[in-house]
């Protein structure tokens, strides 16, 4: 089942995006003097809970312009050819509210996690390779995830983009999503902690030009995760899908 009602949060959480829009893309994100290009995309993905729904998402989108394809909200501080330090705010990529799962409605609820991010990019011949560090500020789970992350590169200008990311998240936030503590713990759901773990997650981007005006940007990918998430109860899916569509206005 799929859920498209945006709530008033949402809504908010948009328009702060909107707002940093500025150092923003959708499928990759970076910084520029330039004038911006941008747009909005549709995103959808599967979950990985116990009769979850499907999210789907509105975000802002802007065109890549200096090559480096760091995803999320960013803003670069040291910059150069061909390296790039930058600072970064963002959600954790699991949902906070498990996907309105009724099966699992009558746990806990989660808190939402803002994630304040710190990494690195460089452009290495036919690729780009990152390295992000994010920690949650807002009180959630206090956890600290990191991300590497490969991108293939056909040419300099090259507008297909294959990549793979390695992703390792900390024990309190696997256990905040996939975690069943002995009071929710049912005959079909049994208490189940979980430890540190590690996802892999690769995907493809794609940039086409519609007109000298409008560009069209799309992207796909598969997750995959370790037995850490895997064995929870609560969790009925090992790998998951999530693709995005979107237009800019250049």
């Amino acid at each position: 089942m799929i859920k498209t009602t945006l709530s008033g949060k949402t809504i908010k959480i948009i328009t702060f995006c909107a707002a940093l829009a500025c150092c923003t893309t959708t499928l990759h994100a970076e910084t520029t003097d330039k004038p911006l290009n941008l747009g909005l995309s549709v995103n959808i993905q599967q979950s990985f809970f116990t009769d979850g729904d499907d999210r789907i998402s509105v975000r802002p989108a802007r065109l890549n312009q200096n090559g480096f394809y760091i995803p999320g909200l960013t803003k670069s501080i040291i910059s150069g050819p061909k390296h790039t330090l930058y600072l970064g705010v963002g959600f954790d990529d699991w949902s906070h509210d498990r996907d309105d799962s009724k099966t699992l409605s009558d746990m806990d609820d989660l808190d939402r996690a803002v994630n304040i991010r710190a990494g690195a990019a460089w452009k290495i011949p036919a690729a780009v390779v990152s390295a992000d560090l994010a920690q949650d500020v807002a009180g959630a789970h206090g956890g600290l995830q990191a991300k590497l992350r490969y991108t293939h590169m056909r040419s300099e200008d090259t507008t297909f983009r294959p990549y793979a990311e390695l992703q390792w998240f900390s024990a309190d936030i696997t256990d905040y999503y996939v975690g069943v503590d002995s009071h929710e713990a049912t005959a079909m759901r049994p208490a189940y902690k979980a430890d540190s773990a590690f996802a892999a997650k690769a995907g493809l981007d794609l940039n086409y030009s519609l007109t000298p005006k409008l560009e069209l940007v799309t992207g796909l990918h598969v997750t995959t995760f370790d037995s850490e998430i895997t064995d929870s109860p609560i969790v009925s899916e090992s790998t998951i899908w999530g693709a995005g569509i979107g237009l800019i206005y250049k």
